[in-house]
């Protein structure tokens, strides 16, 4: 009898490809990584090109290390209706070679959303004031949450004529993406399906604005975004309220791109006066300043819900590669490339992190509110300048001082923003810039190849530096008892200060040597008689990523000159103990860096008593290079430094062996000499020390 191949046949069969027509997206570190799994996907016939969660995807595997956290990807899935499932039912499915029920493997996470949630909904939910505009802190009534496609109607700010004042530095371009792979996180509260909506030449259209009024106590944000979603569903976001808060926010929801781009050209209008397409244009009175913001890759995998701390697991889980760095070195870039103190120096110099990180800051902002100081200062100089904004004096200074908080954004809580309306002030808000100019630097290269696990940390950090030497010196050597000295013994007595060195390290920076080498600075080139000498430098802790790597610098032509005693220049001293006083070391635990330079000052050298804001132009005038500003106690002897080592031979330094003391100098107003050099080629990092004080 033949076989009964029809009963064959109508057994079942497996699918080959249990996951065909799935799009999934991996969210979270998985052990080994999650290319493993991708694999197994692409094995089973699924897809897993797409990596940010949108209309189309199928499921969310999540991580077992996630199952107590809300990342981006899951909360985007679970508000769309994506299921999102443990790696268990990938593997089930690939063990059974049939695609396994979701919800037996889906996360269970109601009450972990809830959680996330309430945080950012408590904001909205705050009963006091939320855009600042009423200075005696009455309550207002609460808004209720606003569902997709409602709208919020603010109050437009009066207009006044735009003066007369000069032009900042023209921004914007920081809009634009050069790298369109780029994604531009949506702000908070958005809708998180949606993506913000770069057009074809990559301009971002994503507007951060800042409004200052001290007068009236206002210091508001104001958020707006065009969003997109699979470039089919368009619509404009918009947040706003007093710096710090939450605020309050609208959507409004388009049938098409054109009508969604005219309503965000004519909110940026509304409330900056400014055409977007002239967005980097100088801000006008009563509105909003454009900030921009710089934009580039995060290389971080995977955004936790606001509130998730500490680095990604998945970078925890591989074993880190050794540390190649001498132990004091790799202690130094620890000190150096600390998130922590930069953090409370921002908030002690009321800088406003939140609104603007280091890693967004552009250097074009930075720039601007340097024009802004600068615009100020100049009518602290000459009052008469008011009528070129065609306003009353003391009203120009508020108005200049409102456009520069409005440039850079500050912290001040509910307290009054103050008005730049002294010097004192003025240098504070310039010491703000110049720090941040340090810092950002740090930043940059705290993210160096970020994503790359072959290199310890520490080492990339020292690499982004770029120094041709750092080498620690030994503490019984002459070289290291003699800066030692050098450091201890030119203490003013006005000061007060004892030290404890930690470590001296031997600097060079890349490319520094040779550059002096070439300039008109060298020996055989310089025009005027020889007059080297080794001299400090302090500054924060912080500032030193920017220092070592970029070298020390003279502040752009955009800032004041009024912010520098003896102009815009680089300043060095005689005395450790006058330069310590710019270390503001005890923002870090006590512990201060100071900066040994050779420095060519020349002879002669323009000799002053007192303060002159121009001394630069001055000296170059006279043919000179420097200025020293003459104090009344300092080194009564000098020497040739070549005793600390050979290659510093010519080069002077103070005597030890004689106790500084009064330099009987005729007319000398400051308390101790200052140096200030013209141009950066001028000098050399020759030291660095690490000091308890």
């Amino acid at each position: 009898m033949p076989p009964k191949r029809a009963k064959k046949e109508a057994a079942p069969t497996a699918p080959q490809w249990p996951l065909k027509d799935c799009r999934i997206v991996f969210s979270g570190p998985f052990k080994g990584g999650q290319d493993q799994y991708k694999e197994t996907v692409h094995s089973l016939g699924g897809n897993t090109i797409v990596t940010h969660v949108m209309q189309g995807v199928t499921h969310v595997i999540y991580s077992d290390k996630n199952a107590n956290k809300i990342s981006e990807k899951v909360r985007k899935a679970y508000e769309i209706g994506i299921p999102v499932v443990s790696v268990d039912w990938l593997l089930k499915t690939k063990e059974n070679n049939v695609q396994q029920p979701e919800a037996d493997y889906a996360l269970d996470m109601s009450s972990l959303y809830d959680a996330a949630t309430d945080a950012v909904m408590a904001d909205d939910d705050d009963s006091s004031q939320k855009n600042g505009d009423d200075t005696r802190g009455t309550k207002r009534k609460r808004s209720p949450s606003l569902l997709q496609g409602s709208v919020k109607t603010e109050a437009e700010e009066d207009t006044l004529e735009k003066p007369k004042f000069k032009s900042l530095k023209a921004v914007g371009e920081g809009q634009v993406l050069k790298d369109k792979t780029i994604e531009i996180p949506t702000d908070v509260g958005a809708p998180d399906f949606y993506h913000v909506y770069v057009d074809s030449d990559g301009v971002v259209y994503d507007a951060s604005l800042n409004l200052t009024n001290s007068a009236g106590n206002n210091n508001k944000f104001y958020r707006l975004q065009l969003l997109t979603q699979l470039d089919t569903c368009f619509a404009v976001w918009t947040r706003w309220g007093r710096v710090g808060e939450f605020g309050q926010k609208a959507q409004l929801d388009f049938p098409s791109l054109e009508d969604a781009l005219a309503a965000f050209e004519k909110k940026f209008k509304d409330k900056s006066g400014l055409l977007w397409s002239n967005r980097g244009d100088d801000p006008k009175p009563k509105k909003y300043a454009f900030v921009e913001v710089n934009y580039k890759d995060d290389s971080d995998d995977e955004d936790e819900v606001e509130g998730g701390t500490g680095p990604k697991e998945e970078e925890n889980d591989r074993k880190s590669p050794k540390c190649t760095l001498a132990p004091p070195v790799a202690e130094l870039m620890q000190f150096i490339f600390n998130q922590q103190l930069m953090d409370n120096t921002m908030s002690a110099l009321k800088y406003d992190a939140k609104k603007l990180p280091l890693g967004k800051l552009s250097k074009a902002t930075i720039m601007r509110g340097f024009q802004s100081l600068k615009n100020l200062s100049e009518l602290f100089t000459n009052p008469s300048k008011a009528s070129d904004y065609g306003l009353p004096y003391q009203e120009a200074v508020e108005y200049l001082s409102n456009t520069y908080y409005s440039v850079i954004p500050h912290a001040f809580g509910r307290d009054r923003p103050p008005v730049i309306a002294t010097d004192q002030l003025l240098k504070q808000e310039i010491e703000l810039l110049e720090n941040l100019n340090d810092m950002k630097e740090a930043s940059n290269i705290m993210k160096i190849d970020k994503t790359q696990f072959d290199v310890h940390p520490l080492d990339r950090q020292f690499q982004g530096l770029g120094m041709q030497e750092m080498s620690p010196l030994d503490r019984a050597s002459t070289e290291f008892t003699n800066l030692q000295e050098y450091l201890i013994e030119t203490r003013g007595h006005t000061h007060g200060v004892n030290y404890q060195v930690e470590e001296i390290f031997r600097i060079e920076r890349q490319g520094e040597f040779d550059r002096f080498e070439q300039s008109d600075y060298a020996d055989g080139k310089l025009k005027l008689k020889k007059n080297r000498k080794l001299l400090w430098h302090g500054s924060r802790s912080t500032n030193f990523g920017g220092i070592l790597s970029q070298g020390l610098r003279i502040a752009p032509p955009e800032a004041p000159v009024n912010g520098y005693m003896f102009g815009k220049g680089v300043y060095l001293a005689d005395m450790s103990s006058k330069s310590a006083g710019y270390c503001n070391a005890y923002s870090s635990d006590g512990t201060a860096l100071l900066l040994l330079c050779e420095a060519e000052l020349g002879d002669p050298i323009q000799e002053l008593n007192d303060s002159d804001y121009n001394a630069g132009e001055h000296a170059k005038e006279k043919g000179m290079l420097s200025t020293w500003g003459k104090g009344r106690y300092g080194p009564l002897k000098w020497k040739d430094a070549g005793v600390v080592n050979p290659a510093l031979q010519g080069v002077m330094m103070p005597d030890t062996l004689v106790k500084p003391g009064d330099t009987k100098y005729p007319g000398a107003s400051l308390w101790y000499n200052e140096y200030i050099v013209y141009d950066v080629t001028q000098i050399r990092l020759r030291y660095l020390l690490r000091v308890k004080m």
